[in-house]
């Protein structure tokens, strides 16, 4: 579900993929009818009694909270998720009570995590993985490695548009090496199209992605 690609160049580690950590997709999200639906791994074990379940996102321009009671969902929680649009998070906080072995009491903890709304079939550069790859390392990693040996992580966010041009290209996180960051926004900016993402109705949609380049989790 996820689009993601790295690579390694000398000392430099670089990866493309979607701008989230943890993806979900509206079809998912439609038929959610527990928190375990939508959010993989989730503790159940670890919830002796639930006190509460908010979930939050933007709709319609609004911040919008709906609260439940435990695990399965309610009706403004399911609402929440049918009019999610693609790009947005969505906000868990769960107030809980877990049993503490070493003290046989129930001590109250919560429980935070977002996930972001993905399209169910991702953008994709002409040619798909390998292709980026090629590009990337060609006409970004190459220059970048013999500009900075030691080079700071750096992140480049941008946009695939509807048509699959790319747009707001920007450096988010600077390498603190001005013509680095010069030389990857450029090759960024000078991709050609993409194949625009869609969403579950095969409508063309925006997507938002990220380029890390360097000591990439550090």
């Amino acid at each position: 579900m996820s689009f993601f690609i790295q690579g390694f160049s000398q000392d430099l580690l670089y990866e493309v993929r979607g701008d989230y950590s943890s993806p979900v997709t509206k079809e998912i999200l439609s038929s959610a009818k527990t928190m375990s639906d939508f959010r993989h791994g989730y503790p159940s074990t670890w919830i002796t009694q639930y006190i509460s379940t908010e979930i939050s996102s933007m709709i319609d321009g609004k911040f919008t909270t709906a609260v439940g009671l435990n695990d399965t969902l309610n009706e403004a929680q399911r609402n929440i998720f049918q009019k999610a649009q693609v790009n947005e998070d969505i906000i868990v906080s769960i107030k809980y009570k877990y049993s503490n072995s070493a003290t046989n009491h129930l001590d109250t903890q919560t429980m935070h995590f977002i996930v972001t709304v993905v399209p169910e079939i991702e953008a994709e550069y002409p040619g798909g993985y390998s292709e980026l790859s090629k590009y990337l390392h060609n006409n970004a990693i190459t220059q970048a490695s013999k500009e900075s040996k030691d080079l700071i992580s750096a992140l480049i966010k941008f946009t695939v548009t509807e048509t699959g041009e790319i747009t707001n290209a920007q450096v988010f996180k600077s390498s603190e090496n001005s013509q680095v960051d010069k030389l990857l926004l450029k090759a960024i900016k000078q991709m050609p199209n993409w194949k625009p993402a869609e969403n579950n109705n095969g409508v063309k949609i925006r997507q938002e992605f990220q380029f890390n380049v360097g000591n990439i989790g550090c």
